[in-house]
């Protein structure tokens, strides 16, 4: 059981909450991305645990590939097994190292490599500046910016304290990083259109 986003926080009292993570659903922040995700394995999954690694929705098709011995598509696939995770949830490491937070117009937002988050200049919704609504009806999502910031989750997981200018180098690696996302995946906030862009499947 999980979400493909935060809470719609302008819904107020029918928005649930990020726990003291930043923004909400419709933002790169980790109150729009980060949520819970419960899983069952009776006899695989130890009763109780907790794992805190890093994982995305789009790991389940490989890591249920492997647990079943299915072949994976011939094509390139951005998700990895995580399989690890569930035999063992308090693993100090997770097969997931890095990760691109992109909005629904490719743009490249922010990346993540282990606990550091580089996010970069955007426009973006915010819950900030305006009254939530109340009773199924929402308040305003007005918009606001961002320069580039750079935030240790580890400490950090509301991203309040921009550390850009004390390390440097840290900013540099994640920049190489979104490079490599941007030159295959391309981004619209940088005009690249990516070299592994394709059409999406269609079933006829």
């Amino acid at each position: 059981l999980t979400s493909d986003n935060g809470p719609w926080l302008s819904y107020g009292n029918h928005a649930g909450n990020t726990g003291g993570l930043r923004e909400g659903k419709g933002t790169s922040f980790e109150g729009g991305v980060r949520v819970p995700c419960l899983m069952r394995w009776k006899g695989t999954i130890p009763a109780g645990s907790v794992c805190s690694q890093l994982a995305a929705t789009i790991d389940v098709l490989p890591t249920v590939a492997q647990l079943c011995g299915a072949e994976l598509p011939s094509r390139k696939i951005d998700g990895v097994d995580i399989s690890s995770l569930l035999t063992n949830p308090g693993a100090k490491k997770s097969p997931r190292d890095h990760m691109a937070y992109y909005y629904h117009t490719n743009s490249l937002e922010a990346v993540r490599k282990d606990h550091w988050k580089l996010v970069f200049p955007h426009t973006h919704r915010t819950y900030k500046k305006n009254p939530p609504g109340q009773n199924g009806w929402p308040g305003a999502q007005p918009s606001d910016t961002i320069g580039l910031s750079l935030y240790d989750l580890r400490t950090d997981p509301g991203e309040t304290l921009d550390l850009k200018s004390e390390f440097p180098k840290v900013v540099d690696e994640l920049k190489t990083l979104a490079d490599q996302y941007r030159k295959e995946l391309g981004d619209e906030l940088t005009g690249q259109p990516g070299s592994e862009r394709r059409p999406a499947a269609q079933v006829p």
